[in-house]
């Protein structure tokens, strides 16, 4: 379904430099979770942390043909101008709204209507940020059906990405569906003996991305003291989210 017109969406995005830095595993995944649950009475999505709007034109696209909102969400504003142009040159603004800020600021102005289909978490990849992002998906005035997470499995020498462990101490034995590209030391992405220029890798086995059908509430979270990051560190991790997401 809206094969020929994603193509056109990822055509667009990737000639005007706007291309989603997501496998298209990790899209088709999040598509198609969109389309198998467009009968169940939720509507919309969320998405925290759209960088260059890639994957927010694709998202954009499905909640127009299904007449549901939209919501962008970045605290960079680079980001936000650049996902606003995108989906203004393909129309895509009707249903959308752009919100400069964090999850947490989103979360006191935003009144959802209806239960949204979907929240992607895919903004601060540190341990603390993406539990403090699970907790506050649960101050939304409607819960989402579904979170799914990007970056999974990446890790920094310095930085404290941690996303998987994060989702696993806040969801505990909660299912959790592993979706878009494997890590398997395979293929383009670095890996712990093979790092990137800038130190990261994925670790192995991994997963580039998860999904997680959200239960009514946070039960039995175990969150794990982390060491306190060196200021450089930090800075660090904030200018590669704000380079390579």
């Amino acid at each position: 379904m809206f094969g020929e017109e994603l193509d056109r969406v990822r055509k667009v995005s990737k000639e005007t430099g706007c291309e989603s830095w997501t496998s298209l595993d990790y899209q088709n995944h999040i598509l198609n979770y969109l389309m198998e649950n467009r009968d169940r009475g939720f509507e919309g999505v969320i998405e925290i942390g759209c960088y260059k709007g890639g994957l927010s034109a694709m998202l954009g696209f499905i909640c127009q043909q299904f007449k549901w909102p939209f919501f962008a969400v970045d605290i960079d504003e680079n980001s936000i101008l650049s996902t606003r142009r995108l989906l203004s040159s393909l129309m895509l603004l009707e249903n959308a709204t752009i919100h400069h800020g964090t999850l947490a600021s989103f979360a006191r102005t935003a009144v959802l209507k209806q239960r949204p289909v979907l929240i992607i978490l895919d903004g601060d990849h540190r341990y603390e940020a993406v539990v403090d992002d699970i907790q506050m998906v649960y101050s939304l005035n409607k819960l989402p059906l579904a979170a799914a997470f990007h970056d999974y499995s990446l890790r920094h020498p310095s930085s404290g990405e941690k996303v998987d462990q994060a989702v696993k101490n806040c969801f505990g034995d909660w299912p959790i569906q592993h979706i878009g590209a494997l890590m398997d030391g395979t293929g383009p992405y670095p890996t712990r003996e093979r790092p990137a220029e800038d130190g990261h890798w994925w670790d192995v086995p991994g997963y580039e991305g998860a999904l997680v059908q959200l239960p009514s509430k946070l039960t039995n979270m175990v969150i794990e003291p982390q060491p306190v990051l060196q200021r450089k560190s930090l800075l660090s991790s904030i200018l590669r989210r704000l380079g390579a997401n």
